[in-house]
């Protein structure tokens, strides 16, 4: 009766397990998100100074996404170490600013769910360059004398001024320097004592100071 009763018992029991085991929920296993970067040399958005980057989180892993949105640096392999903006949609597009003008700047999108962050592939764009561009300047002397001229900005560091109202009677051969966003442009090369112009870009603008002999008057210019 023991022997009959026991393995009743162990039937039952196997049974029961059994049961419990095929009607117990299975927990999905999470992953860390997916997500990609849309932004290529064909369609990057830039100026001098900014940079816009496309990004998309496809796949939240099974886990809601927390953060997004693009990091980026001067050196490969960005990280949430480095720059980052955080976006609040699946699809985002980050403005980068205040970047500087000519230079490599590297990027990644990232997303970040429970199981941690994951990032897309690297992308890697430059900054528009000074060198080969004309721009509009308005110089203000006083608050009663100003005027436009055209300067032609060259790769090799010279530059042309000449004045659209008046073609040929100012023409004037210079140099210029661009440090990050600062620059400086030496209005005649030829002469020591020449005027200098100095200011910043900002943008698709620059703007700044001029040095007369004895005289300091402003300055704005627009690419054309």
């Amino acid at each position: 009766m023991r022997i009959i009763f026991k393995t009743f018992f162990a039937i039952t029991l196997s049974l029961f397990l059994a049961s419990c085991t095929a009607n117990d929920p299975v927990t999905p296993t999470a992953n860390t998100p997916t997500v990609s970067l849309e932004t290529t040399a064909a369609n990057a958005e830039k100026t001098y100074t900014t940079i816009e980057i496309t990004g998309t989180v496809d796949d939240d892993g099974g886990d809601p996404v927390t953060a997004r949105g693009t990091v980026w640096s001067t050196d490969p392999n960005p990280s949430l170490s480095d720059n980052f903006t955080t976006e609040s949609s699946a699809s985002f597009t980050s403005e980068i600013i205040n970047l500087e003008a000519n230079t490599i700047y590297y990027f990644k999108t990232y997303a970040t769910n429970a199981e941690g962050t994951a990032y897309s592939n690297e992308e890697s764009f430059t900054t528009n360059s000074l060198g080969g561009t004309t721009w509009d300047f308005h110089v203000v002397y006083d608050q009663n004398t100003s005027w436009h001229g055209d300067v032609v900005f060259y790769t090799d560091g010279t530059a042309v001024y000449d004045e659209p109202s008046s073609p040929g009677t100012y023409l004037t051969n210079g140099t210029w320097v661009l440090n990050g966003n600062d620059l400086t442009y030496d209005f005649d090369s030829s002469d020591p004592g020449n005027v200098t112009y100095t200011g910043t870009i900002e943008v698709d603008e620059m703007s700044g100071v001029f040095d007369y002999p004895n005289h300091q008057g402003t300055w704005s210019a627009v690419e054309y």
